[in-house]
This record gives C-alpha cells, structure tokens and sequence, in this order.
C-alpha cells in the first residue's frame, strides 16, 4: 500500500474515532434540570387539558410549541433571553403557516412546496452565521416547517395550526417567567445589553466565501432533496425524512457526520423504548400525555450535554403524540428507522458539497504536505 494510500486510511480512522467519541461522549456539567422539569411538567399538563376538552388532534402543535420554548435561548444571557425565545417562536409560528399553507397532494403543490422548501431551509441556515442562538431558532423553525408539510393527519386549517404552536410556546413561556418572578431571580432582570441587529450581523456573509452562506445552500440542497424524496415515496410520516435533516446538517463536516451518526442511534433506541411502552401496557390518553412530558424532560436535559440522549426524548415526544390522534406505532417502526437512515445518507452527500472555506484550506494543507509516493517525481 502507497504512503498516500496510508495517510488517508488512517485520516478517516481518525475521523470515525472523531465521530464515534462525539456521539457518545456526555459532557455532564452540561445537563441541566430545573428548567427541564418545569417546562416538561407544563407540557404534560397543557396535553392533558387538551385531552380532557375533547381537543386531542390539537395538542400536537401546542406541544410541539411547549417543546421547543426551553430549546431557544439556551446561549442567551438572562437579560434578553425572553426577548430571543419570542422572537424565535415568531419564526416558528410563520414556518408552520407556510408548511400547513403548502401542505398537500396535488403534483404541482408537491412541487411547488419543495421549491419553497430550499428557500425556507436556506433562510434558516443563513440565519445561523448571526450567532449561535439565531442558528438554534433556524433549526426549530425549520423542524416545524418539516412537520406540519409532511403531517400525516388530516389539518383543517394551517393558520389554526399556525396560533396553537404560538399558544403552546406562551404557555411554557409564561410558566417559566412566573417561576422566575417567584423565585426572586431579580439579576436575571437587568437591562439587555445593546447588540448588533441581525441583519447587521448577516449582510457581511452575504458571499460566496462566507461558511453560513455556504452552510445555507447545503442546507438548502439537503432539505428539499428530502422533501423530494418523501414526497416520491409516499411513506407514513412523510415529514420524518426532511425534519431529520434539518436537525442533523450543521456547518461544518465533522460535527454534521457526528450529529448523524448520534441522530441514527437515538432514534433507534427511541423507536424501540415506546414501541414496548405503547405496545406493551396500551397505556390510555392521558398516561401518553405522561409519556409526552418524560419525553420532553429528557431532551430538553440533555440537549446540550449528549445529542444521543436528546434525540431519544425527541423520539419518544413525537411518536407518543401522534398516538393521541390514532396514529400506530407498531406498523411505522420500519418507516421511521428507514427514513432516518435515508435522511442521514441525503446529508453527509450534500455535506461534501461546497465545503466550509476551512475546511478547503485544511485540505490543500494535508494535500502539500503528504510524504511523496513512490511514482511522484522526486
């Protein structure tokens, strides 16, 4: 075997030990409680309310909302984290209007929505490079855009579907204030502090060269190749394809090929641990509405601390709601692993499309100093 043939064997070793130790790898001053628990809780009570008023298919975009409310804001400082997780749940509410509004089976509305589906996962890329915060709030909105495009139970109204996401969101909003007011947490209270606008952030990485503008068309590629393809396949849960991809691609290689890897794993383990719940004990409405609250509890913990972990809360949320509207689990199980697989291999192609200008740099670096091959000339 050539020196080179060695050099890059043992780079993509390198690389898979990489992957494998971040995917796997808990980094336990990270997990947070308090939080959690609260919004979980709330969660689980707002789905149980809804239950009780006879508003099952309901809870959905309200927890969906609950969900991700403790998701934004995580990188804030106190000050303006309330101001940034309204704002991001402004975005959410418009992407579920827009997935619902597009939502459908005609040819031309399939087309139709995957074209918008490159602008709208661009946008929420692009808008990462205004920080890290801004790149969290891109990924829910465009989660909420995968979902309720690919819902698969009948909607009766996308702008309905559009106030109950913004509802649910207020709801664990006002929650988690009320516990800070009552708490006495008068430091988390001050003034915000003044900080660029986000157009004033992003109009500098409008070009070519910049790696969120890039990580924006990749995005972009990615997400409607999904939409696409769930659309041809005609699958149960047609949204879970493109919503995995919009969760996993992150701008750099190394860290989407980790997030993938702890995406397949997670969602594996989170098939298997509520198809025996739900399989197992036929638990009733209200002991899912438990299930959907322990669901978030986990993920919204270990978001930060282990993507595994996190991506198992998610699995478990998700399929537990969709039971609330007779959704089966038993007969999906080979869809979902199918499609998150899929999912995955859609982004580590489109992830090898116009790097990062790093990691360009980082290859014609390796690539000048490889030790030269018996046939190069001396």
């Amino acid at each position: 075997m050539s020196s080179t043939s060695l050099v890059q064997t043992s780079r993509v070793e390198s690389l898979l030990r990489t992957v494998a130790s971040g995917a796997v790898t808990l980094q336990r001053d990270k997990v947070t409680w308090r939080v959690p628990i609260a919004a979980a809780a709330m969660t689980a009570l707002t789905v149980s309310i809804f239950i009780a008023l006879g508003w099952a298919d309901k809870a959905i975009p309200v927890a969906l909302g609950a969900l991700f409310m403790p998701l934004s804001g995580l990188f804030e400082e106190p000050a303006r984290r309330l101001r940034t997780q309204l704002w991001t749940l402004s975005w959410m509410m418009l992407t579920t209007l827009i997935g619902g509004l597009l939502s459908g089976t005609a040819f031309v509305q399939v087309w139709v929505a995957v074209a918008v589906s490159a602008i709208v996962a661009f946008c929420c890329g692009f808008a990462g490079g205004a920080g890290i915060n801004a790149r969290v709030g891109g990924v829910l909105a465009l989660v909420l855009f995968a979902v309720f495009l690919g819902m698969p139970v009948p909607r009766h109204s996308a702008v309905q579907d559009c106030l109950l996401v913004g509802l649910g969101g207020l709801i664990v909003i006002g929650w988690l204030v009320m516990l800070r007011i009552v708490m006495h947490r008068h430091k988390s209270w001050g003034a915000a502090p003044v900080h660029p606008n986000v157009l004033a952030r992003l109009r500098p990485r409008l070009n070519t060269r910049d790696d969120y503008f890039r990580h924006g068309i990749r995005l972009a590629g990615a997400f409607s190749t999904a939409t696409a393809l769930a659309a041809l396949l005609k699958w149960p849960h047609q949204y879970w394809i493109p919503m995995t991809v919009a969760w996993v691609v992150v701008p750099d290689i190394n860290g989407t090929a980790t997030r993938v890897a702890a995406r397949v794993l997670g969602t594996l383990m989170g098939i298997a641990v509520i198809t025996i719940v739900v399989e197992g004990a036929h638990p009733g409405p209200y002991a899912i509405a438990i299930i959907v609250g322990i669901g978030a509890l986990i993920a919204e913990m270990f978001v930060v601390a282990l993507y595994l972990i996190c991506v198992v809360g998610v699995t478990i949320f998700m399929i537990a709601l969709f039971t609330l509207v007779g959704d089966p689990v038993g007969s999906t199980i080979a869809y979902r692993a199918i499609s998150t697989i899929l999912a995955g291999i859609i982004t580590i192609a489109w992830s090898l499309v116009w790097p990062s200008v790093a990691h360009e740099r980082r290859h014609r670096f390796r690539h000048r100093h490889l030790p030269p091959t018996p046939d190069s000339p001396a």
